[in-house]
């Protein structure tokens, strides 16, 4: 990676690298401040960076990278027991390069190897169909401990183009910082694009290029992004920390079938097998076998891709069968609520049963989203404790956090919310 950001200084030395709040870091400022960087962190397998700024992740992982001491950048707020667990890894193999985490959304983070061209080797191909260049100006959300902030980060210098981080919290506040600093590219994940639609007019500046996973992101969501932003790019895509891109697919394609995730990447085969999704990529971390799977259930069509979430997104409730994923996407269409999530509640299988969680439109009543799902599902698909809101909570990397909303759900303060 420092190899070719030293090409880039040395080619375009003044071209803006980093936008902050503060200040504009060019490539040759970025080189400088990566050579000079005084490491604080311990040299381990894998050298944790634990820092929050976005700018400073950055510099050290680029120079624990360089020095081959296997840089993974941790994820905001993990506790220091964590740390110390995550630190006394064996890379796998001498093709290991750097570390990466997962989420941590269904347990305890793990660390996922990986060598450096299963990443590097891909980066043109996604530029090329992300329309990153020189040119380009990309902002995320979140630390780059999460893997598809990462990822973007490096293929935007890969490039040539420009990474803007910044620290304010509002949604207008974004809004100016993209018309600011000219962003051209958003990252930006499906629960979040949920939160924001509201802040945004037709007249408010909204970046050229929106790119989003596919997973959890409905059509009428897509529809009202297009309604207010009729020149937008929507670009989605489907992946796993531990296979990187496994398939793309435009906005307006997903508008159209829910579910729909598109045609695999480049160099990547897909296979289904009773209904499950094994992936074949030469993007893959370490130590894995392939074909792999993430226990992700799908169905291939002429079209693409359609995904149908994961074996635990189904709850066995009186017998029947109920899909999570499905019941989220019906509720959305009501046009009466804000946000929503589905849950598994019940302490054993025999006590199985869904939790639907809901964040209601304004002046919007639950009586009319009972009403709504009365007419669409029989009585046994029906949920059987709904949750009222304000919001749901997110975790670090922006998405749901399902963890909890389960603690929240077994509250017993919370009861008044949990209405039968």
């Amino acid at each position: 990676m420092l190899s070719r950001l030293l090409a880039w200084a040395s080619q375009a030395p003044q071209r803006p690298a980093i936008l902050t709040d503060q200040k504009t870091l060019t490539y040759q400022d970025l080189v400088e401040q990566i050579l000079a960087y005084q490491p604080q962190e311990s040299i381990s397998y894998p050298t944790l960076i634990v820092k929050r700024d976005c700018f400073q992740q950055l510099i050290a992982f680029c120079y624990h990278l360089q020095h081959g001491n296997y840089p993974l950048i941790c994820h905001p707020n993990l506790p220091e027991e964590e740390q110390r667990r995550l630190s006394s890894c064996d890379p796998p193999s001498d093709k290991a390069a750097f570390a990466v985490l997962s989420s941590g959304s269904t347990g305890r983070p793990k660390v996922f190897w990986r060598s450096w061209a299963s990443w590097s080797d891909f980066f043109e191909q996604q530029n090329q169909l992300f329309y990153f260049s020189e040119q380009t100006r990309l902002f995320s959300h979140g630390s780059l401990s999460f893997t598809g902030n990462l990822n973007l980060a490096l293929a935007q210098l890969w490039a040539g183009g420009c990474l803007v981080f910044s620290d304010q919290r509002s949604f207008k506040g974004w809004s100016s910082v993209w018309r600011r600093q000219k962003v051209t590219h958003l990252y930006l994940l499906p629960s979040l694009l949920q939160r924001l639609l509201p802040y945004f007019s037709a007249d408010s500046y909204f970046a050229p290029y929106l790119l989003t996973s596919s997973q959890h992101l409905s059509p009428e969501l897509i529809r009202s992004y297009y309604q207010r932003f009729p020149q937008l790019e929507l670009l989605m895509f489907y992946g796993a920390s531990e296979l990187s891109f496994i398939s793309w697919c435009q906005g307006f394609e997903a508008m159209a079938i829910a579910g729909f995730v598109g045609r695999p990447f480049p160099q990547v085969k897909l296979e289904l097998r009773e209904g499950h999704i094994f992936v074949q990529t030469p993007y893959a971390i370490e130590g894995i076998e392939q074909p792999y799977s993430v226990d992700d259930v799908g169905e291939m069509t002429a079209a693409g891709l359609i995904l149908k979430g994961r074996t635990k997104d189904w709850v066995n409730q009186q017998g029947v069968k109920c899909h999570l994923p499905s019941l989220v996407q019906l509720v959305h269409q009501s046009g009466v609520v804000q946000e929503a999530a589905a849950i598994k509640g019940g302490s054993s299988a025999a006590d199985e049963h869904v939790i639907l969680c809901l964040v209601l439109k304004k002046q919007r009543s639950l009586t009319a989203v009972k009403a709504y799902l009365e007419a669409h599902l029989s009585p046994v698909q029906l949920p059987k404790r709904y949750m009222l809101l304000k919001e749901l909570p997110l975790n670090d990397s922006g998405k749901v956090d399902s963890r909890r909303l389960s603690q929240l759900a077994n509250k017993p303060s919370n009861a008044a919310h949990n209405t039968k």
